[in-house]
């Protein structure tokens, strides 16, 4: 029988696909998302309250780099799929004018990225991410290669949902260890800041992408330096200085 209207043989493909990887479940996560849809790279992200909690696999160094990018700028095709439970399909970055996360299109274009697509990770009217596919080449997805990517998010969702569901009461799966570890310091340095500048911790957040982004810098290591003391944000005409 199918799922939330998949088709059950689609959805048994994809399983199977998923699962010729286990030593490494969550790189033969995405790299059996990439390999089942025709793309050339993959990525799932976990995301809570419109705030990403970090990236579960990445099919490879480009995914990894741009996923990171998505988290940096808060801007991206996971974001709005998220936002929007549904699909974010942009065939040309290149030619893409209107699309809103100009400064993410323009470091995914640096990578070699020429195409996006972002799937909702939708487990009933709960979305608790993205599954991101992205393209060397400029194109759209055919209507076999999307119906695969809505049924590589589902499995994915269940896939993270069912790692999880066998950790002890209170422990986090070993396949997601990494995600909040990842993403915790980024939380610590924006409590840190937002008592060093008297903000909110969403404009604290803000002032953190923003600095990584004016310095070419991923925002975790941005966030290493200000909890160890090494960069502090104040109000002079520089906004931050290095200790």
């Amino acid at each position: 029988m199918a799922h939330d209207g998949l088709e059950p043989q689609r959805v048994a493909r994809v399983v199977a696909a998923l699962a010729a990887g286990e030593a490494d479940p969550q790189r033969s996560l995405c790299r059996a998302s990439a390999r089942v849809v025709g793309v050339h790279s993959a990525g799932v992200v976990l995301i809570l309250r419109g705030h990403a909690l970090g990236t579960v696999c990445a099919s490879d160094p480009v995914a990894e780099s741009i996923e990171e990018s998505q988290f940096t700028l808060g801007e991206g095709p996971c974001v709005d799929a998220f936002s929007s439970r549904e699909p974010v399909l942009v065939p040309d970055l290149a030619g893409a004018g209107g699309v809103r996360w100009p400064s993410f299109r323009e470091r995914a274009i640096a990578e070699g990225v020429q195409a996006v697509f972002g799937f909702p990770l939708l487990v009933g009217p709960t979305c608790i991410g993205a599954l991101n596919l992205y393209n060397q080449r400029s194109g759209m997805l055919t209507d076999d290669q999307v119906a695969d990517a809505a049924t590589v998010a589902h499995v994915a969702g269940r896939t993270v949902l069912s790692w999880q569901s066998v950790a002890g009461e209170g422990s986090l799966a070993w396949q997601l260890e990494h995600v909040p570890a990842h993403r915790a310091v980024v939380h610590q340095a924006t409590g840190m800041l937002s008592v060093q500048m008297a903000v909110d911790v969403d404009d604290a957040l803000i002032m953190l992408r923003a600095y990584a982004f004016a310095e070419g810098r991923p925002i975790t290591a941005v966030s290493d330096d200000v909890v160890a003391g090494a960069l502090r944000f104040d109000d002079d005409a520089s906004g931050a200085t290095l200790g």
